[in-house]
């Protein structure tokens, strides 16, 4: 990644009408994998914040806040359990990018990382 490419994003609800609309109905052949992927990303912010089930129907905390990357793209947290328990529906070309990867996040270097996080920082208005 260049400090002037843009990371894709992906899995940011925020509301319960996005859960939904991006909810399947059955488990994808996918998801263990994509699952797994999720869960390497490498963690560029941390929260103090815990984050709710948007929906609502397990009506408990799903865990703190983070954004996680592969260096591409990024996604909060939170994915792991909507694609787990709502089966939300990933886009084709990052379920691409994951295989392409064999379903395992490329390891990054610090500045690689150091360049997210500047980013991030500038997106977010904290530079």
């Amino acid at each position: 990644m260049t400090g002037s490419a843009q990371l894709k994003q992906v899995g940011f609800y925020k509301s319960a009408e996005d859960v939904s609309a991006a909810a399947g109905s059955t488990q994808y052949s996918w998801e263990p994998m994509a699952v797994r992927y999720l869960e390497q990303g490498m963690t560029v912010l941390v929260s103090p914040g815990w984050v709710h089930d948007l929906l609502g129907r397990q009506a408990k905390i799903i865990c703190q806040y983070s954004t996680l990357t592969d260096g591409k793209w990024i996604w909060p947290s939170d994915l792991v359990y909507y694609l787990r328990t709502y089966h939300v529906v990933l886009p084709d070309e990052f379920l691409a990018h994951m295989a392409s990867h064999g379903w395992v996040v490329p390891e990054l270097g610090e500045a690689e990382l150091d360049a997210i996080c500047e980013q991030l920082e500038m997106e977010c208005g904290l530079s």
